[in-house]
C-alpha cells in the first residue's frame, strides 16, 4: 500500500480548505435565511394577536392614555395588552437579536426593550377604527424590526425614529439592521413582508397617509436629516 507523499498530503488540505471557504459563506447566509423566516412567521402571529385585540374592541388598537402608568401605557408595553392572544414571550424576540425574551407578566414586558415596535402613533385607538382610520392597510405598517417597542411616542422627528429603531447603534445586531439590509413588517391588513432598509425609513409620509400614517414633523421623511448610519 502506498503511503501519501508530503506534496500529496499538502494539496489535499489545501483542497478541503478551498471547500470549506467556498462553503462556509453559502451556510451563512442559508442560515440567516432561515432567521429572517422565522422572523416573519413571529411578525404573522403577533401581527395577527393585535388584529384579534382590534376585533375584540369595536374595530381599535389599544388607545392613547395620558395618565396610565409607564408599565400599563400601550405604547410602551403593547406587549402585555396583546398577551392574551399570542400565549408566548418568545415571539417577541426576534431569532437574529442577542437577547432574552421577557418574563410574561406586566412589569417584564415593560421592561423589555423589544426586538419589535409597534407603529403606535399610526394605528393607536384615539386615531379610530382601523377600517376607517387606515385608508391603505395593506401599505401601513403594524409591526416591524426594531430596537425599541414603540414608533412613536413623542416627537415625530427622523432623529426620534433613528433612535427607537436603534439605527444610532453600531452593532449591526440591533434593531432593523438584524437582517442583511432588509426590514421585516407587519401590516395593517395582516400579511407580512420585507422592504430594504433605505425604502422603509424613507417612505414619504406629509400627511396621515400610508405607510406610516402619522403627519412627521416637518413633513416628508426623507434622508439626510440625520447621516444615515453606515452598515
Amino acid at each position: 500500500m502506498r503511503n501519501f507523499t508530503l506534496i500529496e498530503l499538502l494539496v489535499v488540505v489545501a483542497i478541503v480548505a478551498l471547500l470549506s471557504g467556498l462553503l462556509l459563506p453559502a451556510a451563512s447566509k442559508a442560515k440567516e435565511k432561515a432567521r429572517q423566516v422565522q422572523c416573519i412567521a413571529q411578525l404573522r402571529e403577533l401581527g395577527l394577536a393585535m388584529l384579534q385585540y382590534s376585533d375584540e374592541w369595536r374595530g381599535r388598537l389599544p388607545p392613547y392614555v395620558t395618565a396610565a402608568p409607564a408599565s400599563e401605557h400601550p405604547g410602551t408595553n403593547w406587549g402585555w395588552w396583546s398577551y392574551p392572544y399570542y400565549h408566548d414571550t418568545r415571539l417577541l424576540l426576534c431569532p437574529a437579536s442577542n437577547g432574552k425574551e421577557p418574563e410574561a407578566t406586566k412589569d417584564g414586558l415593560h421592561k423589555y426593550d423589544g426586538s419589535y415596535a409597534w407603529n403606535y402613533d399610526g394605528t393607536q385607538g384615539n386615531r379610530g377604527p382601523l377600517v376607517t382610520a387606515i385608508r391603505k392597510p395593506s401599505l401601513s405598517y403594524l409591526l416591524c424590526d426594531s430596537g425599541d417597542p414603540c414608533l412613536v411616542y413623542g416627537a415625530n422627528t427622523w432623529e426620534n425614529l433613528m433612535e427607537e429603531l436603534d439605527l444610532d447603534w453600531d452593532s449591526q445586531a440591533e434593531g432593523a439592521n438584524r437582517h442583511n439590509g432588509s426590514v421585516n413588517i407587519a401590516f395593517v391588513d395582516g400579511h407580512v413582508g420585507s422592504r430594504d432598509l433605505e425604502e422603509f425609513l424613507a417612505a414619504p409620509c406629509k400627511s396621515n397617509d400610508a405607510p406610516w400614517c402619522i403627519q412627521w414633523e416637518g413633513g416628508a421623511l426623507e434622508r439626510g436629516v440625520v447621516p444615515f448610519p453606515g452598515r
